[in-house]
């Protein structure tokens, strides 16, 4: 499932005083930074982010605004509406932009009457993608410490330690739980688990290459 999020993060400063009777110089730079990323819902219902990465370089804009435009909401929004058509084409996005920034300067130029002040308007467009998989049936898994990406399956170490307990008689009535094949008489060598659970040792061990966890347990 793919989805966009919006971010718009608003500061400003005080350049300097100016004459009460002249308007004050509003400047406004726009920047548009884009990234990418990745997630995954764990077990537990949490957001896993598996990859991270910008997907452009930052852009920006610089604008210097009509204090005439600052009187009111509507008036402020269709002149910033009509800068940033140029190179906002999304409307949707030019629509969410203006009405932010708009309420913005005009509750700056309400409050600082006679102040210039510069305004950065940082908008982060973030593109995710959130696998829609169960997580049970990931071939990887997610360290809890230090978040890393880490195989599901079990060592190399782990599969040769099973051939310290191969045996091939097993009790009547038994069967392979992956194979669901009867133990007893079988003609392949057996193995049992640390946690005593017996099976094929051919089953077993294409089993632990996938998943690192007994399949009975």
């Amino acid at each position: 499932m793919s989805a966009r999020r919006i971010e718009v993060n608003l500061n400003s400063s005080i350049s300097k005083f100016l004459n009460p009777a002249q308007p004050p110089n509003l400047f406004l730079e726009l920047r548009f930074h884009f990234n990418y990323r990745k997630l995954l819902r764990n077990l537990a219902g949490e957001l896993i982010e598996m990859e991270a990465y910008p997907t452009a370089p930052t852009s920006s804009f610089p604008f210097q605004i009509q204090p005439l435009r600052l009187l009111d909401l509507p008036l402020c929004r269709r002149h910033l509406d009509e800068l940033f058509s140029c190179f906002v084409f999304d409307y949707q996005l030019r629509e969410f932009l203006t009405y932010r920034i708009a309420n913005f300067l005009i509750f700056l130029a309400n409050r600082r009457p006679f102040l210039g002040f510069p305004v950065v308007a940082d908008v982060n467009i973030i593109h995710e993608d959130l696998l829609d998989v169960n997580p049970i049936d990931l071939t990887m898994i997610m360290d809890e410490v230090s978040q890393e990406v880490i195989p599901r399956s079990a060592s190399s170490s782990v599969l040769n330690q099973l051939r310290k307990w191969r045996f091939f008689a097993a009790k009547e009535g038994a069967d392979c739980a992956i194979c669901l094949e009867e133990l007893s008489g079988a003609r392949f060598p057996l193995t049992k688990m640390p946690c005593s659970h017996i099976f094929h040792e051919r089953c077993i061990s294409l089993w632990l290459k996938v998943r690192k966890s007994c399949p009975s347990c």
